[in-house]
């Protein structure tokens, strides 16, 4: 029987998503909060849908007695879906464990705890008053940051400690809620991993390399594949990152883990429960080692086991 998924996200970003559904002969219930929304047309069923609607959204869901629930490169519908997962017995993480993932804090918490290499920070809540001493632990230069955004938005590099007040309402505008996390700034290449977690056994399927604007600023220009760096950094990066994932809880599931290079070795930043975004988990990916984690997103989400065989060792560049 034709199973049947719904795909949060009908804009540029989702297109791939949606036709690789398509290629698994498997139904569409696309939502999207835009009505005008570029990919509509490729629904097998597209509904108008706003992204905080958990009522109207289930209804579809029951209505169209979905099989399975997916999106991809972008992190705003995840809360909703863990909620819809679990309600409705679907494959997905739990709610605990997407709520763990999208909060930076409990991020860096969760790394703490299980000895994985990160940056050492502090969390400067809403209506908290920062002083100095409550940072004296941490060496300038600083990274400020909202806990729950992703794309580098609001991210400011700071040099001294009065430079904070004249960048954190910054950063605040784009936290939901005003909470922000400092912490210390890693020097070194940043480079993010595009993995496949299936049953508890993680697969890295590719090394993404970023460009990023002139700091104060770390707004991302441009990405390439594969990351320039030596086989002792891959083996040493990928022991970390499966560690992170795992101490995360994250399975069955795609992820987007960042990571820098520093003199001190691998550190962590975070992960994304999701694909990579800029195209990296579309377009990027397949290029670049012709394993389709848009299929796998799919297939995942339907409880299947995805195909990540690697056929290709080229180039992929988005800038």
């Amino acid at each position: 029987m034709k199973k049947t998924i719904m795909i949060f996200g009908a804009g540029l970003n989702q297109g791939t998503l949606i036709q690789a559904a398509k290629d698994l002969n498997v139904n569409t219930v696309v939502l999207d909060p835009n009505p005008n929304s570029i990919y509509k047309e490729s629904a097998n069923h597209f509904y108008t849908v706003a992204g905080n609607d958990y009522h109207m959204t289930k209804q579809i869901a029951l209505k169209h007695k979905i099989d399975g629930i997916a999106t991809t490169q972008m992190e705003n519908p995840l809360e909703l879906m863990a909620k819809l997962a679990k309600e409705l017995s679907l494959q997905f993480n739990s709610p605990k464990i997407i709520k763990r993932s999208l909060n930076k804090w409990l991020t860096k918490e969760c790394f703490l705890k299980n000895n994985i290499p990160c940056a050492k920070g502090y969390l400067l809540k809403k209506d908290d008053v920062l002083k100095e001493k409550k940072i004296k632990e941490l060496k300038f230069p600083l990274i400020i940051k909202p806990i729950d955004r992703m794309s580098s938005q609001g991210v400011l590099k700071i040099e001294k400690y009065q430079d904070i007040d004249k960048f954190i309402e910054i950063t605040r505008k784009f936290s939901k809620d005003g909470t922000i996390l400092i912490e210390e700034f890693l020097e070194g290449p940043e480079l993010s991993l595009e993995c496949v977690t299936y049953k508890g056994k993680t697969d890295i399927i590719q090394f993404t390399e970023k460009i990023i604007t002139p700091y104060p600023y770390a707004v991302e220009m441009g990405h390439f594949q594969p990351a320039n760096i030596n086989n002792k950094q891959k083996n040493e990066i990928e022991c970390i990152v499966k560690k992170a994932i795992k101490s995360l809880e994250l399975d069955n599931t795609v992820s987007h883990p960042e990571v820098k290079i520093t003199k001190k070795g691998i550190k962590i930043i975070e992960i994304g429960p999701r694909g990579g975004g800029d195209f990296i988990s579309s377009y990027l990916t397949l290029g670049s080692t012709g394993v389709n984690l848009d299929k796998a997103i799919i297939n995942l989400a339907l409880n299947k086991k995805p195909k990540i065989n690697r056929t290709l060792n080229k180039y992929s560049l988005i800038k």
